[in-house]
């Protein structure tokens, strides 16, 4: 297992959940948007979900 792409996968798993996170708490409350609008916050987040995925693969091998 690399340890620079494990410290890489938990880096882009963080943005994905600080997006996420603020997705779903802008669909419930959309007075507390933090960021840009909604539905790119939530395109990014899962984006960056795949990509951690396959970083992890990645330093499995």
């Amino acid at each position: 297992m690399k340890i620079d792409d494990v410290i890489i996968g938990i880096v882009v798993i963080i943005f994905a959940a600080i997006l996420l996170g603020d997705a779903i708490l802008t669909t419930y409350s959309p007075t507390s948007r933090l960021l840009s609008p909604n539905d790119v916050k939530g395109i990014t987040g899962f984006t960056f979900v795949v990509v951690a995925v396959y970083i992890f693969l990645k330093a499995r091998k």
